[in-house]
């Protein structure tokens, strides 16, 4: 899928500073970090797995930016759900939506992959409130619950829109978990989604040959839609920490969902003091291995924003989590021993746009 794996270290995105830190510096004042020692680890860290890795991490109190193959498109798998809440929480905002309205779910309602919703069932319709459909799908990525928030939201189509008027370019939402698992399976476009629910999905693929069921799963990690850019995602996880376009109740009702999170212990979570804080979300498809949030650094150290993405099928899910694991423990290393990033933008080095590492 990757031809070329360049580590690049980049000035800051004055779009994505604090506010208060974009007007106290300007333009002509652009600073960022180029620190020999933290790139050329992760970039070991990224070979280490094969180099099919995609990582950004933003300083978001300095606005000081690292990335490895930051502009190159990954399979998001369920960090999708992000963005689907970003837009969903916006109707909320607008009063389209109301967080204690009950849903009625049939059972043709329920998804395939992670739904815990559609396991306590029984088989049999359920009756939830939309708050605790947003929290299912943010807290234990539940897929009957995602597509049902996305319905809400509008479906992919308003999501994407809502990243562009965000300004976020490379975060695209194309399809629902009911038609992407049938993708992943193999199972015909000419199938209607109402065919895609949870019982009837595991029927048709099943009649499926395995041969064509592996290649359809080997095909997944190349396909252009539900993708992001690491850089992409770091800018939402900066939008969403400044709460643009979101009330203030929305966006801290965002984080402590994604605080919430009991998925991906051994990826931005595992390596760093458990006392740490990090509001994330994974995602976890064919050889997508993800991990995207924002960690509290100690000691008035502030916050960083990081999105990590792995896709390949050639590396155990072990190596894959290892690598966004030691890729966050490197970063939280960085920035919490530079005094430097303590004090409101005066970054240690200034450079020009195109410095780079690597091959």
């Amino acid at each position: 899928m990757r031809t070329s794996r360049r580590l690049t270290l980049a000035g800051c995105l004055m779009a994505i500073c604090a506010p208060d830190l974009a007007a106290q510096s300007g333009p002509s004042a652009e600073l960022c970090m180029v620190p020999d020692s933290i790139g050329m680890k992760l970039e070991r860290i990224a070979r280490r797995v094969g180099g099919d890795v995609g990582m950004t991490a933003v300083h978001l109190e300095s606005g000081a930016r690292i990335s490895v193959n930051g502009d190159e498109r990954f399979p998001m798998a369920s960090v999708s759900k992000i963005p689907m809440a970003v837009e969903f929480l916006r109707r909320v905002d607008e009063g389209e939506v109301r967080m204690d309205e009950r849903l009625r779910l049939p059972i043709t309602d329920f998804r395939p992959g992670q739904s815990p919703l559609a396991s306590w069932s029984g088989g049999r319709p359920v009756t939830v409130t939309v708050d605790s459909l947003f929290r299912l799908m943010l807290e234990v990525s539940d897929n009957t619950a995602t597509d049902a928030i996305l319905r809400l939201a509008g479906g992919p189509d308003e999501v994407t829109r809502r990243m562009r008027e965000l300004g976020i370019q490379d975060v695209d939402v194309d399809r629902s978990e009911a038609r992407t698992f049938a993708d992943y399976s193999g199972i015909p476009a000419s199938v209607p989604e109402t065919q895609l629910y949870r019982y009837n999905y595991f029927r048709m693929r099943d009649a499926l040959p395995q041969t064509y069921r592996d290649s359809a799963r080997a095909a997944f990690g190349d396909d252009p839609r539900d993708t992001a850019t690491s850089d992409g995602m770091a800018e939402l996880l900066a939008a969403i920490w400044l709460g643009e376009g979101l009330s203030l109740e929305s966006r801290d009702r965002l984080l402590e969902a994604m605080q919430a999170s009991k998925s991906g212990r051994r990826r931005i979570r595992g390596m760093l003091p458990s006392a740490v804080p990090v509001a994330h979300k994974t995602g976890t498809l064919a050889g997508a291995v993800n991990d995207v949030g924002i960690m509290s650094l100690p000691d008035g150290g502030g916050t960083l924003a990081i999105a990590v993405f792995v896709n390949t099928l050639h590396r155990t899910t072990w190596r894959r989590e290892r690598t966004i694991a030691e890729m966050s423990r490197e970063l939280y290393d960085y920035f919490r021993r530079s005094p430097q990033m303590r004090t409101r933008g005066v970054l240690a080095y200034r450079c020009e746009d195109g410095v780079s590492f690597g091959d």
